[in-house]
């Protein structure tokens, strides 16, 4: 895997939020948009800020628009520091909770940090729909609504959006299409191997893949490796990445029917671990099913509770799996002949198991208590204008979020063709997965350390989850 660990989509997979202009016209809402230049000027502007940007994911963008900002402005300094994704919210929170103006502008990704910090926000509302902060040419419903949305919460506007993104399901098609492997599949299990670039996998079939291909008995395609186990996704340590794969495994549970009958739909703040009301559902039998399927995927993997971010995509594009749930990011490197044992062996589903996906996506924020407001806002209206917007994709190979930056991605052939339908797809059929509430951090450690124990078999499914459930109570959650 490349060392520019990022935690958005690469340039190779813009497409997608294009056609998300085909979905908001289908509803009947039409964005105008018109090519804009920054109209921020130096007037009134003098002092410093700092700015926080992730490491390997918006750093080079956000450094060479802080040059572009101060060569605009003279006598203003813009200090770009960057931090990693894991250790981020700790940084803010330690700073922010000692009153300190560490950060003035600051990253974070749409679900997960927002309910944490959120006391230390600033509303950008008020200043967005004011000409005096955010000009007309800056060109507010250029902006797509999609990749906006998450950044909202009780009607206050935290970020403005720099990418987007969804949990995909990757798979190699050779694995499914060889007749030896079907015939196998249906003689040990006694149904057809289910092809996930046509129908969508239930997660007792995808459980059953994993189980099919785990241990290296059913080679793929001739020259490519023989998998050696049946799936890779984030199972490690690191924050959130466990329950992000979880978390979208069970969107589908969560949003069947039934499900939404009894708890509601997945809504804002909460996303699907909870009710439409905030109740965390850890111990219902919708949960401890996914939990279970879960469980026995893990089981199936490489690197059981120990596959990171980082290491996911490297061990698919060696060909260790038939099958990979993972953010889109691979999808820069896998068709790359020279890394990738799989380069011409891998696609990407419709849709990831159980039907729903998992929404994504970072932005820029500014800390409420911030010692220079007006240049704060200042460069955040520059660093999200779309003649420095593009750099995003330019710099960093990320997805943009203005209608105009899309219109320059086709017009410098960085999108591809091939998974358009694939990524639209998946794009509309995801829901919020991690809660943008105070508490989620402790949610996500406690979800990770009672799994090991249910994946060794020392607690039950029902005892693990009524040991989240009572930690998550103590946290500040309301039981269902």
């Amino acid at each position: 895997m490349p060392s520019k660990s990022m935690r958005g989509i690469a340039k190779t997979t813009l497409a997608v939020l294009v056609i998300v202009i085909i979905i908001v016209a289908g509803v009947g809402i039409y964005f105008a948009y018109t090519a804009t230049t920054s109209t921020t000027t130096s007037t009134g502007l003098s002092g410093h800020i700092t700015v926080a940007a992730e490491s390997g994911y918006n750093d080079a963008a956000l450094k060479k628009i802080a040059s572009d900002f101060m060569a605009a402005n003279p006598g203003t300094t813009v200090n770009v520091v960057t931090l990693s994704f894991d250790t981020a919210l700790t940084s803010y929170e330690t700073a922010f909770s000692a009153n300190q103006s560490s950060y003035d502008v600051l990253f974070f990704p749409n679900v997960g940090y927002i309910g944490s910090i959120q006391q230390y926000l600033l509303d950008l509302n008020p200043y967005v729909n004011n000409p005096t902060y955010f000009p007309s040419s800056w060109n507010y419903s250029d902006i797509l609504p999609s990749m906006l949305a998450p950044f909202q919460i009780s009607g206050h506007l935290y970020a403005i959006p720099n990418t987007g993104d969804a949990m995909l399901f990757f798979y190699r098609p050779s694995c499914f299409n060889s007749t030896a492997n079907q015939a196998a599949f249906q003689t040990k299990y006694g149904y057809a191997l289910p092809d996930p670039g046509k129908v969508t996998l239930t997660l007792q079939q995808t459980v059953d893949v994993a189980n099919f291909f785990n241990g290296g008995t059913y080679a793929c395609a001739t020259g490519t490796p023989t998998p050696k186990y049946g799936m890779e996704f984030m199972t490690g340590p690191g924050d959130d990445d466990m329950i992000q794969t979880f978390l979208t495994l069970l969107g589908g549970p969560r949003t069947a029917s039934n499900a939404t009958s009894l708890y509601g739909q997945v809504s804002a703040p909460y996303g699907d671990m909870f009710t439409s009301d905030g109740k965390i559902l850890s111990s219902t039998p919708m949960f401890q099913g996914a939990l279970s399927d879960f469980i026995q995927l893990i089981k199936d993997s490489e690197d059981p509770l120990t596959a990171t971010f980082t290491t996911v995509p490297g061990t698919f594009e060696a060909g260790d799996a038939p099958m990979m749930v993972y953010w889109s990011y691979p999808i820069l490197f896998l068709s790359n002949s020279s890394q990738s044992k799989v380069w011409n062996d891998w696609a990407v589903a419709p849709i990831t198991p159980g039907g729903v996906s998992e929404t994504g996506g970072v932005g820029l924020g500014i800390f409420k208590y911030t010692q220079n407001l007006r240049l704060s806002l200042a460069f955040v209206e520059f660093a999200t204008t779309s003649s420095e917007s593009v750099l995003y994709t330019t710099q960093d190979s990320l997805v943009p979020f203005r209608y105009t930056d899309f219109t320059y991605a086709l017009q410098h052939n960085l999108l591809p063709t091939s998974l358009v339908n694939e990524l639209l797809s998946n794009l509309k059929n995801s829901v919020q997965g991690p809660a943008n509430i105070a508490y989620w951090p402790q949610v996500s450690a406690y979800f990770r350390g009672e799994v090991p124990n249910m994946y060794s078999g020392t607690e039950t499914i029902t005892q693990g989850t009524a040991k989240i459930t009572s930690e998550c109570v103590t946290a500040g959650a309301t039981a269902y």
